[in-house]
């Protein structure tokens, strides 16, 4: 997963929604692109996080140890979702009382592989829960990155799931064309599909 820190007073960013991803301007003109935006500048707002800025967080100070850990945090669990987006619910300020656990903070979104994706694959697949085997429809794609020089790859699954599918371990086995490897689930989506996600070779070619 990628992620740019903001340290320089004057930089401009920009999200952009149809990628789920960051373009960073510096003062000097020079522009980035990533999936993660870290904005470490010192502020009087202590805002860590906020609802309408997806995938950027906020290191204001003065207690720069204690929200660093916190966005970090935040990014294992988005790297482990295989979600696209991470979004706050609600304006996020660290109390030392009262605090929620961290999935209830944040809405984890993906967006759905493109056609043009090279490492498309979207057809039939058998995912395997507890000793069953369920036919199902999945649409995958993925890509190595450069932070662990792993392959991710992510995507949708349709068919006939059990209710329970995203309590407990969330894992499953899912086959394609006889080629079986380890996935797992991160939420279900508006439209009843599951967003899926694994690490490692892909279960297509």
């Amino acid at each position: 997963m990628s992620v740019i820190v903001i340290r320089e007073p004057g930089t401009k960013v920009r999200f952009d929604s149809s990628t789920d991803t960051w373009t960073v301007t510096a003062p000097d003109g020079r522009t980035d692109t990533a999936r993660t935006v870290i904005d470490a500048r010192r502020s009087d707002e202590p805002t860590v996080a906020v609802h309408g800025m997806p995938n950027f967080f906020r290191v204001p100070g003065p207690d720069v140890e204690r929200q660093m850990r916190f966005v970090q945090r935040c990014l294992d669990m988005f790297e482990r979702s295989g979600a696209t987006r991470i979004e706050a619910k609600s304006r996020i300020l660290l109390r030392r009382f009262g605090r929620s656990p961290l999935g209830d903070r944040f809405y984890l979104t993906s967006l759905p592989p493109t056609e043009d994706d090279p490492d498309l694959y979207d057809g039939p697949a058998t995912l395997t829960l507890d000793d069953r085997e369920i036919d199902v429809r999945v649409r995958l794609a993925g890509n190595v990155a450069a932070i662990d020089g792993h392959y991710h790859w992510r995507g949708i699954v349709r068919g006939d799931l059990p209710a329970d599918v995203l309590k407990g371990r969330r894992t499953a086995q899912l086959s394609v064309a006889g080629k079986s490897v380890a996935a797992k689930f991160a939420e279900q989506t508006p439209w009843g599909s599951y967003t899926i996600s694994g690490v490692g070779a892909p279960p297509y070619a």
